[in-house]
């Protein structure tokens, strides 16, 4: 049966983290203050698994627990496209976008109606030199992001049709209000996040040993 994890733990385990049991100090957390260090908790952790700032310096889909730790926020959607001249720009990204994983153009060329090929994300200002990288016979082109549009070359030598964009999705946001809502993360991701959300709240309220350890809890086990 699958872990889950509610905001209403994640609320008791924060208040277990922060506060003294003999003195009952910070008894007094209000739910808008933990919401605000678990959110910001969240996007932090995503942040540095995706760029391999984290203890193992292991960057999203580099090893088989990245891949795993950060499946739930990858999706893939449909974008149409507007022939540009040389290249296509599609709509806007989606409004839930956080990262880019990787787009697929659908194109066509004389009888040939569908077929996918493999697309490569440059530099803006590499432009010029790869013009002559689209290529339909070799199922190959470039593409670059700009003004949150994705540009997919094809040098007037194919049609693109549409295009499949697959990338990192914004993590969803929670209300301390909603005690039941749970949490998308499995459950040892949610107790790193709980002891992140700690770290930020201990810091703000000046609170030493609690940011400490729980720092150490955090990267340890990341």
């Amino acid at each position: 049966m699958e872990r889950i994890m509610t905001i209403s733990q994640v609320s008791a385990k924060m208040d277990l983290r922060l506060n003294k049991a003999a003195s009952g100090d910070y008894d007094n957390l209000w739910s808008y203050q933990k919401e605000e260090a678990f959110t910001k908790a969240v996007n932090e952790w995503v942040r540095r698994q995706k760029r391999g700032k984290n203890l193992t310096q292991e960057g999203d889909e580099e090893t088989r627990d990245r891949i795993d730790d950060l499946q739930v926020l990858l999706k893939t959607e449909g974008l149409s496209t507007k022939n540009k001249g040389v290249f296509n720009a599609t709509d806007k990204l989606p409004s839930d976008y956080l990262y880019f994983k990787r787009v697929t153009p659908y194109v066509s060329k004389d009888f040939c109606e569908g077929l996918t090929i493999k697309s490569h994300l440059r530099e803006e200002a590499n432009v010029d030199d790869l013009k002559n990288l689209p290529s339909f016979d070799f199922e190959e082109t470039f593409h670059t992001i700009i003004n949150n549009r994705i540009h997919i070359y094809h040098n007037k030598d194919f049609r693109i049709n549409k295009a499949e964009l697959t990338y990192y999705r914004k993590p969803k946001t929670y209300s301390f209000k909603k005690l039941d809502s749970i949490v998308e993360f499995k459950d040892d991701i949610c107790e790193m996040l709980v002891d992140e959300a700690c770290k930020i709240m201990a810091s703000d309220i000046e609170s030493p040993n609690q940011k400490i350890s729980a720092d150490e809890r955090v990267e340890k086990n990341n």
